[in-house]
């Protein structure tokens, strides 16, 4: 809301408590959220190249977390971005966008994405087909409730697709038509009223109406106030051109002076942003990383190291999709450890526990996850693996436990594993596989211990 208001610098302060507040947050909506906010802050302080990975880093989290709406929210708010810096494949995007808009039946983000499409055609120099998608757009933005500032963008959009016809009228008539509709809101967009006014005033050049074109850069001026420098400064630039055009050499030279005088506030304002935006993410990425180590000492096994139950109870709160479309689960228990225990001393348990997760984190691969679940007992988390991958793979964990050289730690000890073992393509949650695991160990020891039971 303060970006659209152009309060740069209440959006920046905004987004500065945000970060702090996702340095304790892993919610994915949130994250998603947060990227697209960043990425409008870069790009509206002039730091372009972070405010396209920011944009990028955005679709990717709304992606992950399988929400159309968000999908389309992340889209609409990169294209901010992206259509100022021209990425390679802006119409492919542009084309994606469309079709998720028209899948989740948003009449309104469907207008805004035909009148995106006609931004970039009449960028391109396509303008017939331009005007072929403004005309959808506003088909569709009419046939909608509360449309008002979505027919405005339209009809701005629409008087830049006239002007590069050659239409001036028809374009003067597009540019009142959005600054009426923008009029209609308390606080209108200045970007959306800047460009209008642009389009406005080059269309009165273009019909001769100098005086009218100074008057609309006037009043734009006046409305404007003391926000939005840059923005200013176009109207001035294009005021400037009208005057120059009608002979009025005086007043378009200090048109120009204050544009440029503009021109550097502008500078001076987006670099101390700037370096307040950079500050606060220094200062997140810090918060961020030490939460990440204080978590981290949390959820893991203060003997062994691996990850413990507080680590799997967050796990069992998150989607398993995570995991990809295949999972694996295996609970993997030492047979009779409490004699070992009792025989030996807890000393010498420890030394078991800490060898067997050794010889766990050994035998699986680096994706997959190895948790100590309690006492004796671990976990195994093996994402895109199925039921004959995952059997070997327990077959050889089970192989290894047994041949090892216990003797080492303790003379006489010797040591064996059950293993139970539940593959699922698309798991509803992860507790209920674990679950199914869980009740094959069971059948493991009962058939006599040292053997892995699978769905097989």
């Amino acid at each position: 809301m303060s970006l659209h208001r152009g309060d740069i610098h209440g959006g920046l302060e905004l987004v500065v408590e945000a970060e702090r507040l996702a340095a304790a947050c892993e919610e994915p909506m949130a994250q998603a959220e947060l990227a697209t906010l960043r990425a409008h802050v870069n790009f509206f302080t002039g730091s372009y190249s972070d405010a396209l990975a920011q944009a990028e880093r955005a679709i990717e989290l709304a992606d992950a977390t399988g929400s159309l709406d968000l999908q389309i929210f992340a889209r609409r708010s990169a294209f901010l971005v992206m259509g100022q810096v021209k990425v390679n494949d802006l119409r492919g995007r542009l084309d994606e966008l469309l079709e998720l808009t028209v899948r989740a039946g948003d009449r309104w983000e469907e207008a805004v994405s035909h009148n995106d499409l006609a931004c970039y055609l009449q960028e391109e120099g396509e303008v017939e087909a331009a005007r072929r998608e403004i005309d959808r757009a506003l088909e569709v933005a009419n046939s909608i409730p509360s449309s008002e500032f979505a027919l405005a963008v339209i009809h701005s959009t629409s008087a830049d697709i006239h002007l590069s016809a050659g239409d001036a009228r028809e374009a003067l008539a597009d540019a009142e038509m959005s600054l009426a509709l923008l009029s209609t809101s308390d606080e209108p967009n200045p970007y959306i009223v800047g460009a209008t006014v642009r389009a406005q005033v080059q269309a009165r050049v273009a019909l001769g109406e100098f005086d009218d074109a100074h008057q609309s850069g006037r009043d734009a001026l006046e409305w404007l106030g003391d926000r939005m420098p840059r923005t200013r400064s176009l109207i001035l630039r294009t005021v400037a051109t009208a005057l120059h055009e009608a002979g009025r050499l005086e007043e378009a030279y200090d048109a120009l002076w204050v544009s440029a005088e503009l021109e550097r506030e502008a500078f001076r304002e987006l670099s101390q942003m700037q370096l307040s935006l950079e500050r606060a993410t220094l200062q997140a990425r810090l918060a961020r990383r030490e939460t990440d180590a204080l978590r981290d000492q949390a959820e893991r096994d203060w003997l062994t190291g691996l990850y413990n139950r507080r680590f799997l109870a967050r796990e069992f709160a998150q989607p398993s999709g995570r995991f990809g479309d295949m999972l694996s689960v295996a609970v993997v228990d030492l047979d009779h450890f409490k004699t070992v225990n009792d025989r030996f001393g807890h000393a010498i348990g420890d030394q078991v526990l800490v060898r067997a997760a050794a010889l766990l984190l050994d035998t699986m691969r680096a994706s997959d996850v190895v948790v100590r679940s309690g006492g004796e007992e671990f976990l195994l988390l093996m994402p895109y693996t199925d039921a004959r991958s995952a059997l070997g793979c327990c077959e050889r964990v089970r192989r290894a436990i047994e041949s090892e050289h216990w003797n080492r730690i303790a003379i006489g000890l010797s040591l064996t594993a059950s293993v139970g073992v539940a593959t699922a393509e698309d798991p509803p949650d992860l507790e209920s596989l674990v679950s199914l695991a869980d009740q094959r160990l069971f059948a493991a020891k009962r058939a006599g211990r040292d053997r892995v039971v699978s769905g097989m």
